[in-house]
C-alpha cells in the first residue's frame, strides 16, 4: 500500500511539473516568445508571434533586438504597436545607407502616422544625406519629405527649400516635385522666392517642376503676388541670374509668372499685365500668351478693350489672337460679342482646330445670352458654306456645329441662371450644352444660385474642357464656407491625382488644387 502511495505521488508531481512547463511555454503568452527572441533558431518565429499577439509588453525587447539586428521584419513588428516608446527606435532607423534605406522609408511613414514631431530633425538629416541620382535609396528621401509634410512642422521649411532648388543634375528630380508639394501645404511665404525660381526648373526625364511650383504659390496666396510681379518686371535678380545660367528663352519669365498671377486671380497685377501687353512688340511676341491667359483667368473687365484690340489686329500673331478669344469668353463681358461674331463670320479657314474663326465662334457661343438670335442666324449661314462640306474641313464643321448648339441654348435660356443650371444637370444634355451652361453660370451676376448644380457636375471630365470651365466658374463663385464645394474639390484632387489625366498639357489634379486653394481663401 505504501509503495502504491509513493508511485501515485510521483505521478502527481510529474503531472504538475508538466503543467508548469506547459504554462511557461504557452504560445499565447508574449513572455514565451520574448525569451526566444535571442535564440537564433526561434528568433524569426518569435518576432512573428509577438506581432500576432500584439501585447505592448514586447515593445522594449523588440526595440533592443532591432538595435542589434536592424532587420526590416523586426522594424515592421515594432511599428505595428504604434507605441510612443518606439519613437527613439524609429528615429534611429532614419540613419541609413544604400543597404538599409528600406528601414528609413518604413520609419518615416510610421513617425508621420504617429505625429512624432521630435523626429523632424532626423527627417531633415535624411534629406541632407548625399545619394546618387539613380539610387533606390532616394525612396527614403521621398518618404522623409512626405513625413515632414504630414507633420506640418515649419522647422522643415528651410530644408524643403534646399531640396526644391536643387538642379536636376544634383539629385533625383522627383524630390524637387515632392518638396514643392510639401511647401505648398505649409503655405509659408518664406518659400516664395525659391518656388518662383522652381517654375523654371525641369528635367529631361521627369519633366517640368512648373505644375507643382504653381500650385504651391497659389496655396501660399497673397504673399506670392508682389514677388511674382517683380519677377515679371525683371526685378528678381536671383531669377535673372538663373535665367542666364540656364539660358532661358526670351520672354519665358514674363509668360510663366503671368500664368501664375492668373491662377492666383491677382487683380492687383492687371495694370502690370496690361502695360506689358500694350508694348509695341507684344502683339507679335508669343511670350504674350501668358499675359493673355492671366487676364482671362483673373476676369477683370479692365482687360476687355486691350483684348478686343488684339483680336482685331490683323498684324498680330495668329496664336495670340486665338488666345484672346478664350480670355474674352472667360472674362464674361458682353462688350466682346460683336468682335467675336464678326471674327467668326469673316476671314479664311485652314481646316484646323486652332483656326481663328473657329475659336471666335466658340468664344461667342460660350458668352452670348439673350442677344443670341442674330448670332444663331450668322452661324447657320456659316454652316451653309460649301467649303465646310469638303473633307479637309470636317473638324472645323464639327466645331461650328457645337457653336450653333451652344448659341441655340442661349436663345432658349437668355440670361436666366436657372435655365443653364437645369441644362448642366440634365441627363440628356450634350457636352456642348454643358460647357455653355458652365461658362454662363460663372459669367452671370446671380451665378451663385446655381452652385449646387455646378458641384454635382464637377466629377464630369468628358470633354475635359468642361471640367476646366467648371473649375473657372467655382473659382469665381465659391467661398471658403461652401462646405459641399470644398469637399467636392478635395474628392476631385484625390481622384484626378490617381488617374493623372492630361489635356493639352494641363494636369487636372493641379487645376483642381488651384481651384481648391482659391475657394478656400475666398470670403
Amino acid at each position: 500500500m505504501m509503495q502504491l502511495s509513493k508511485q501515485f505521488c510521483r505521478v502527481v508531481l510529474m503531472l504538475a511539473a508538466g503543467l508548469q512547463l506547459l504554462a511557461c511555454n504557452d504560445p499565447k503568452d508574449p513572455q514565451t516568445w520574448i525569451k526566444r527572441l535571442r535564440q537564433p533558431e526561434y528568433a524569426a518565429e518569435a518576432v512573428r508571434r509577438l506581432r500576432t499577439i500584439g501585447d505592448p509588453v514586447a515593445v522594449p525587447a523588440l526595440c533592443e533586438l532591432f538595435k542589434d539586428y536592424p532587420h526590416a521584419d523586426i522594424l515592421r513588428t515594432v511599428i505595428t504597436f504604434k507605441d510612443p516608446r518606439t519613437v527613439p527606435t524609429l528615429i534611429s532607423a532614419l540613419d541609413f545607407d544604400e543597404q538599409t534605406y528600406h528601414n528609413a522609408t518604413l520609419a518615416a511613414q510610421a513617425l508621420a502616422a504617429m505625429g512624432a514631431h521630435e523626429a523632424v530633425p532626423a527627417l531633415v538629416r535624411v534629406l541632407e544625406h548625399p545619394l546618387p541620382i539613380k539610387s533606390r535609396a532616394n525612396l527614403a528621401k521621398q518618404e522623409a519629405i512626405r513625413a515632414l509634410e504630414r507633420l506640418a512642422d515649419r522647422a522643415a521649411v528651410p530644408a524643403l527649400i534646399k531640396v526644391v532648388e536643387a538642379r536636376p543634375e544634383q539629385q533625383d528630380f522627383f524630390l524637387n516635385k515632392l518638396a514643392a508639394v510639401a511647401l505648398g501645404s505649409f503655405a509659408d511665404p518664406a518659400a516664395v522666392p525659391a518656388l518662383i525660381r522652381a517654375l523654371f526648373l525641369s528635367s529631361t526625364v521627369q519633366g517640368s517642376l512648373f505644375p507643382q511650383a504653381e500650385v504651391a504659390l497659389v496655396q501660399i496666396g497673397a504673399p506670392a503676388v508682389a514677388p511674382l510681379i517683380e519677377a515679371l518686371q525683371g526685378k528678381d535678380e536671383a531669377l535673372n541670374a538663373l535665367g542666364k545660367a540656364l539660358d532661358f528663352r526670351p520672354g519665358v519669365i514674363v509668360g510663366k509668372t503671368a500664368i501664375v498671377l492668373g491662377s492666383l486671380r491677382a487683380r492687383e497685377a492687371v495694370p502690370v499685365l496690361l502695360e506689358r501687353l500694350g508694348l509695341p512688340e507684344a502683339s507679335r511676341d508669343t511670350a504674350s500668351a501668358g499675359l493673355i491667359e492671366a487676364l482671362g483667368k483673373i476676369g477683370d473687365r479692365r482687360a476687355v478693350p486691350a483684348l478686343i484690340a488684339l483680336l482685331t489686329d490683323e498684324e498680330a500673331e495668329q496664336g495670340l489672337r486665338v488666345q484672346a478669344t478664350t480670355a474674352l469668353m472667360l472674362i464674361g463681358d458682353k462688350r466682346a460679342l460683336p468682335a467675336l461674331l464678326a471674327m467668326a463670320e469673316k476671314g479664311y479657314l485652314e481646316g484646323g482646330l486652332w483656326d481663328l474663326r473657329v475659336k471666335a465662334a466658340e468664344a461667342y457661343s460660350g458668352l452670348v445670352g439673350r442677344e443670341a438670335a442674330g448670332g444663331a442666324q450668322v452661324l447657320d449661314a456659316i454652316l451653309a458654306d460649301q467649303q465646310l462640306s469638303q473633307a479637309g474641313y470636317k473638324t472645323v464643321r464639327q466645331f461650328f456645329l457645337s457653336a450653333r448648339e451652344r448659341t441655340k441654348l442661349a436663345v432658349a435660356c437668355g440670361d436666366e441662371v436657372a435655365c443653364y443650371a437645369a441644362r448642366l444637370g440634365a441627363a440628356g444634355s450634350t457636352p456642348a450644352e454643358r460647357e455653355k451652361a458652365a461658362v454662363m453660370i460663372g459669367a452671370l451676376p446671380d451665378g451663385r444660385g446655381a452652385l449646387a448644380e455646378v458641384i454635382k457636375a464637377l466629377p464630369l471630365r468628358d470633354p475635359v474642357t468642361l471640367r476646366q470651365y467648371l473649375l473657372e466658374t467655382v473659382k469665381r463663385l465659391g467661398r471658403a464656407d461652401d462646405v459641399a464645394l470644398v469637399a467636392a474639390l478635395r474628392q476631385a484632387v484625390e481622384r484626378d491625382a490617381r488617374l493623372s489625366p492630361r489635356f493639352l498639357g494641363a494636369d487636372l489634379a493641379s487645376l483642381d488644387r488651384i481651384a481648391l486653394a482659391v475657394v478656400q481663401r475666398a470670403r
